[in-house]
């Protein structure tokens, strides 16, 4: 049995708040007395009783499923290399007047737990002394706070800093937005704080499923490349989101001694138990107690026999995601080149070819035929068709994958967690700080081979995949496009970080803010059709009942999964799969995804806090750019 943080002591906070109506609501509520006085925030058990209530802020089924919540891999489906069934509305914006809403749930919701926190900063002083468990539930606390302000920041940019729990006379109730670089720095100060008192993931006090160090420094490196890039590349470009007087340098320069003291503590130590199927980068997000997971650091706990189970399973029959061509073709080969200098066979029409020839992790994350029929995988017999391919149409209700590149990463190999899973979500782990790490340097122009291989190389190390040479990546003479998010202003190197990146970290949820902090994500989006696998090798298998009968299908079966061109599904002149082929846009003549690069990096303020701010506290409150 698994020690999770209890969740039904949330209950007693629901004591303190009722969160209902627009930010000014939230700021203007008083604590109830009984929470209020001195008799609650008087032992260390009360700290840890009021931070369990603040880890709702994680969310649920994070990677593993689309099925709740905001997850990572549905907002990996508003980019380029994942799509649904159907096309991102998200990505549809052509026409559209830039109107901002009456209200917003991002705005409304994070300020509510802003108010959380700052009641927390507000009264854990009592607490005296301050021992070992005290300052890691106040490590907590400040990492929490830090975890909404950045939300707030990737989303809105320019936000209020409150400090406080607000009165009706407080005098920053309406107070006008500060600098997304004065939000930034305030994120990484509550970081700094979190990462002093937080202790190392499985100590005394850091257990099971809570918020550690290791945690704080990976969300500090996030922070800083994140901020930092933002400001040095959309000035570069000199957009609208552009931050005056700011390079970038500030938060880059932070990046590189926060991941070193992690590299101290954490080494080489990364996941490698592969699992049946020996791919411990597919399993790694597939482990029932992540606390034993190496290299994971911040996971959410779920417990079948505690009543917090999932009812997610597998990627491979579950999800109707897919990833794209663009996708495919990031993968370099197993030698360490890209694809369009390779002197292997690379055949994008046999996706087993593929499997044996490109980065050991293309196999790992996408599904490819050799392994055989599905419904002979270790915990799908029950639950899969007997498909080697995915089907490119709903005849089936499982398995329904446009564009024909199903995901594999992830897989839970369980036939036990049908329903009721206990398998953890992982949110936040090691590779991604290393990832850091080498982009911030290779930006800044520091980065030497001996960096690559502490970082990029380690991470290849797991899946035996060739190492990345400093001095043969700059001797390539390749062309890094704009629409596949490369900068060909930058140093190859540059480049080939940002294609790392893409591969180890796919659909966890980082591409769309990639996108947005690189300046580049109208030019990855605007015109984009998305393309699937090559359809000879699906139309070939699905159109043979012999093959299909003597994989296990029924005979009636068989005859449904015919494909017929242009009538259940289509490609386009290259022959590759067309997953939107019924929608005007995505047809030959169609215009494609559209996003407007006037506002679509920043959600727009709610025009009633508008409205408020101007009414009740004769303050401005900015709209952002493009929004009105």
């Amino acid at each position: 049995m698994k020690s999770i943080i209890k969740y039904s002591e949330i209950f007693l906070l629901m004591l303190v708040f009722s969160l209902s109506g627009c930010q000014k609501d939230f700021l203007e509520r008083y604590p109830l007395d009984n929470m209020s006085d001195a008799t609650f925030f008087s032992s260390p058990n009360d700290l840890k009783v009021y931070v369990n209530g603040l880890y709702p802020l994680f969310p649920r089924y994070h990677f593993q499923s689309q099925f709740d919540g905001p997850t990572n891999i549905s907002r990996d489906a508003n980019s380029d290399i994942l799509i649904a069934t159907g096309p991102s509305g998200a990505l549809l914006q052509k026409g559209s007047t830039g109107q901002a809403p009456l209200t917003n749930g991002t705005w409304n919701g994070n300020f509510s737990w802003i108010r959380r926190t700052n009641y927390f900063m507000n009264n854990y002083q009592r607490v005296i002394p301050r021992t070992t468990d005290a300052k890691q539930y106040i490590g907590e606390g400040y990492f929490f706070r830090a975890w909404v302000y950045y939300n707030m920041l990737v989303t809105f940019g320019d936000v209020p800093i409150i400090k406080d729990v607000l009165n009706t006379d407080s005098p920053d109730l309406y107070k006008a937005r500060d600098s997304r670089y004065d939000v930034a720095k305030f994120i990484i100060q509550d970081l700094d704080s979190a990462i002093h008192n937080l202790g190392w993931k499985n100590s005394q006090f850091a257990g099971v499923g809570r918020v550690n160090k290791e945690a704080a420094m990976v969300m500090k490196a996030r922070v800083a490349l994140f901020e930092g890039t933002w400001e040095r590349y959309h000035g570069i470009k000199n957009t609208a989101f552009k931050v005056s007087g700011k390079n970038g340098d500030d938060f880059l320069n932070l990046v590189e001694p926060t991941v070193l003291a992690l590299i101290a503590k954490q080494g080489n130590a990364l996941f490698t138990t592969g699992g049946p199927y020996n791919e411990s980068y597919n399993q790694l997000s597939s482990q029932q107690d992540a606390s034993k997971t190496s290299g994971v650091f911040l996971y959410r706990v779920y417990d079948a026999t505690q009543i917090v189970g999932h009812n997610f399973f597998d990627n491979v029959v579950d999800a109707n995601y897919t990833a794209t061509r663009r996708m495919l073709e990031a993968y370099l080969d197993k030698q360490g080149n890209p694809q369009s200098i390779s002197a292997l066979p690379l055949d994008q029409k046999n996706l087993t070819n593929l499997a044996a020839n490109l980065d050991p992790r293309f196999k790992q994350t996408i599904w490819t035929p050799e392994r055989g029929s599905q419904n002979k995988l270790i915990g799908l017999d029950k639950q899969a068709l007997p498909s080697r391919y995915p089907f490119l149409t709903n005849t089936f209700s499982d398995n329904y994958a446009a564009a024909g590149l199903r995901l594999w990463k992830g897989a839970i190999l369980d036939a036990n967690e049908w329903r009721n899973g206990s398998t953890d979500d992982v949110l936040m782990r090691y590779e991604e700080a290393l990832l850091s790490l080498a982009e911030a340097k290779a930006i800044l122009g520091t980065i030497n081979q001996a960096d690559l291989d502490k970082t990029v190389n380690l991470i290849r190390s797991r899946v035996k995949m060739a190492p990345m040479q400093l001095s043969t990546v700059n001797s390539w003479s390749v062309t890094y496009a704009r629409n596949r998010s490369f900068d060909p202003t930058e140093p190859k190197i540059v480049n080939e970080i940002r294609r790392e990146r893409l591969v180890e970290l796919a659909f966890e949820g980082h591409r769309v803010n990639d996108l947005k902090r690189w300046a580049v994500y109208e030019d990855v989006i605007n015109g984009y059709k998305p393309q699937g696998a090559h359809h000879q090798e699906f139309f070939d298998y699905f159109n043979n009942v012999t093959l299909l009968v003597a994989d296990g299908f029924t005979a009636s079966n068989a005859a449904k999964s015919k494909l017929t061109l242009g009538v259940n599904f289509d490609i386009d002149s290259e022959g590759y799969i067309n997953p939107f082929f019924k929608t005007p846009d995505f047809k030959s003549t169609g215009e494609g995804y559209f996003v407007e690069p006037g506002r679509v990096y920043l959600s727009p303020i709610p025009k009633a806090e508008i409205d408020l701010y101007l009414e009740k506290g004769g303050v401005t409150l900015t709209q952002n750019p493009g929004w009105f």
